[in-house]
């Protein structure tokens, strides 16, 4: 069987590069082995790292058959770069490797990597490529294994796939389209526009009054259409669509969004057409995933979680995160801000090495970055890529969840706010009132998982420079929750537990 195969061939492979081993790299590989050999689907939550990428790479190129590989291109690149040639090497796998949009042929038998937006967009939305022929568009396999790496953005990735925005030039193009109705199209683009203008807030949910007035223009509209009117005047009609404005007042222009408010019926016809091995840092609060697998349709699979080890190597050095949590005002307060500004003036100035506070609400975090600038001077940088050794990096959760791992690892990440969603987000707003409707519990089943899937996914780099100080003596990372509630409330100790082996800090033994 392959399971045996591959845990033979990567225990020798082990062996030779110590370097390598991860504890659960054997059982990982094991269990990807068999769900290429069984068809059964499996949902694998890793800490964060490369470190698991073996577990799978090695399973992909030693199955017999034909294998789809989604991942994205950074991560594309190393594979191929790196990983593949070294491992083919090696091992003298003669698996052939091509990176590329379409399937290459019916009859290929090898791994085919191809980046996850482009395989969703073929599967979800293959009518409004105008790029693609008949062909191509036919060639997406199905019934082929599919492995899927950074799963913990899949959500994101099919929300982006399914939304159909509407520019400015999108009108223009639907006027020369539909000439008889050019003028009517013009006035009220130009009345629309008007009155989302007036709104205080961007992104805005569109009212009732807004989509009637879309109506006027959509409903009289001949069948054929140019893309993308004809995909949102289709998702404008389905049931349980959300659609909202951007507002660009520097420029006078508003930009519209349409996008479905459930996930899980649209993706379970998707699933149920091929195997799937699902590779990802921390997508729920639990082994089971429950509440992503349900937003996202999942079929019943197999679930593990591997929890950061609580050792390292074979100096068994405990790896327990160091993790700050005073008590300060909620969030909500006026003495919020500046009880935050001296915690962490103070946490800065006792500590050494890179800074990264999170904090997502705009005015407070160029609030927190002139006061620390004031201090700090050019230590400190916004949503920038340009870290440099000592710096203090003020970013929005949204900038370190995407760009985490190119980034340093901080000595110090400052937690201003927990990550739950934001109900200023249109989707967000739209989700928990579907929720509510439906008498769903709508913060646990939604709002806690996400928080706690971001905190956990934010901690990994902190987790990484840990293994690497367990081989030195320098000091550890600490991780400070600033926002009370994190011991406040009940749902605290789920987040807590979420991030794994962790040893609280006393408050006096940080800031006396």
């Amino acid at each position: 069987m392959i399971e045996v195969e591959v845990h033979q061939q990567l225990s020798n492979l082990l062996r030779q590069s110590p370097e390598l081993n991860w504890p659960h790299q054997l059982t990982m590989a094991r269990l990807v082995a068999r769900g290429l050999r069984l068809g059964r689907s499996a949902l694998i939550q890793v800490p964060g790292g490369e470190q698991h990428r073996l577990s799978y790479l090695l399973p992909a190129l030693m199955w017999p058959g034909p294998t789809l590989l989604c991942a994205p291109a950074a991560i594309q690149n190393q594979l191929i770069h790196d990983e593949i040639p070294w491992l083919q090497s090696r091992l003298n796998l003669s698996k052939p490797v091509l990176q590329g949009e379409d399937w290459p042929s019916p009859d290929f038998g090898g791994l085919l990597l191809m980046d996850p937006l482009i395989w969703l967009r073929k599967r979800l939305r293959p009518q409004s490529s105008t790029t693609l022929s008949p062909e191509q568009q036919s060639a997406v396999p199905t019934q082929v294994p599919l492995l899927l790496d950074r799963v913990e953005r899949l959500e994101s990735w099919v929300q982006e796939v399914l939304t159909t925005s509407i520019s400015t030039p999108d009108w223009s193009r639907l006027q020369r389209a539909v000439p008889q109705m050019a003028d009517r199209i013009s006035d009220i683009h130009v009345e629309l526009t008007l009155k989302l203008l007036q709104r205080p807030l961007s992104p805005c949910l569109f009212l009732e009054d807004d989509l009637a007035l879309l109506d006027q223009i959509l409903v009289p509209l001949p069948a054929e259409i140019p893309a993308p009117w004809s995909w949102f005047r289709q998702q404008v009609n389905r049931e349980h669509a959300v659609i909202w404005a951007d507002i660009h007042r520097a420029t006078g222009q508003v930009s519209i969004h349409v996008s479905p408010i459930c996930l899980d019926e649209i993706m379970s016809s998707i699933w149920a057409t091929q195997p799937l091995v699902m590779i990802g840092e921390a997508v729920d609060l639990d082994r089971s995933a429950t509440s992503f697998r349900q937003r996202l349709g999942l079929p019943d699979l197999t679930a593990l979680r591997f929890l950061p080890e609580t050792s390292f190597g074979l100096d068994q050095v405990g790896l327990e995160l160091m993790v700050y949590t005073p008590r300060l005002p909620v969030p909500n307060s006026p003495l919020f801000r500046d009880h935050i500004l001296s915690q962490l003036k103070r946490l800065i100035c006792d500590g050494g090495g890179e800074v990264v506070i999170l904090v997502s609400d705009q005015p407070l975090q160029a609030q927190i970055a002139t006061a620390l600038a004031a201090e700090f001077g050019t230590r400190v940088v916004v949503n920038g890529s340009n870290q440099h050794e000592n710096s203090i990096l003020v970013c929005s959760w949204d900038y370190w969840l995407e760009d985490r791992v190119t980034l340093l690892p901080p000595t110090l990440l400052a937690i201003v706010t927990l990550p739950f969603p934001s109900m200023e987000d249109p989707l967000v707003a739209a989700r928990v009132s579907y929720l509510r409707r439906k008498r769903q519990d709508w913060f646990r089943t939604y709002m806690l998982p996400t928080a706690a899937a971001h905190l956990q996914q934010a901690v990994s780099p902190l987790r990484a420079r840990q293994a690497g100080m367990a081989r030195t003596a320098k000091s550890e990372p600490l991780l400070a929750i600033l926002d009370s509630r994190i011991i406040t409330r009940s749902y605290g100790s789920q987040l807590l537990e979420s991030l794994g082996p962790i040893v609280r800090s006393p408050q006096g033994q940080l800031l006396a």
